[in-house]
């Protein structure tokens, strides 16, 4: 069961980089809207990392992926071979206690996908409240995102996800 929940998680990242690529170029220091397939995402990127997407879903509300390397949505694949492991995140902002959860982490990409509900919908309320986020990673380091100030793309995305 946890594999299957595992392997989904992954094929949404894989679906949703198909559709960045034009906003992957000018999404610097501030967010860009997506649109997959009707689902509305946000991505926010820094040359060193780590970049952010926020994704709508059904299921998680908002989903959060985490490109710890700084890398583009657009450079993301997911192969067949593609290993999946979890990591313990503690995950502190200026204006919450710090909680922790495990996450997906694909190792050879440096990325984080959010498992549970609550962890997307802390990032996104971090952005809302102007905080930085700050994530402690079990077994591979910490690292800060600051997020960008709320703008059109980031209101239009709260008005186009239910889950928000």
């Amino acid at each position: 069961m946890k594999l299957h929940l595992k392997l989904g998680a992954a094929l949404a990242i894989a679906a949703t980089s198909i559709g960045l690529s034009a906003h992957a170029a000018d999404a610097e220091s501030k967010w860009s809207l997506g649109d997959n397939n009707g689902t509305a995402f946000l991505y926010t990127a820094t040359p060193s990392g780590p970049s952010l997407t926020l994704n709508c879903s059904d299921k998680l509300g908002v989903q959060a992926v985490v490109y710890l390397g700084g890398n583009a949505i657009d450079d993301l694949t997911i192969g067949s071979k593609t290993r999946l492991k979890t990591r313990k995140v503690e995950l502190t902002s200026n204006t919450t206690d710090p909680r922790d959860g495990h996450w997906i982490y694909l190792r050879t990409a440096k990325t984080l996908v959010s498992t549970k509900s609550w962890q997307g919908k802390r990032i996104f309320n971090a952005a809302v409240t102007g905080s930085p986020v700050e994530m402690d990673i079990f077994r591979v380091g910490s690292y800060d995102i600051t997020l960008p100030a709320i703008d059109d793309d980031f209101k239009s995305f709260v008005s186009s996800c239910d889950a928000v």
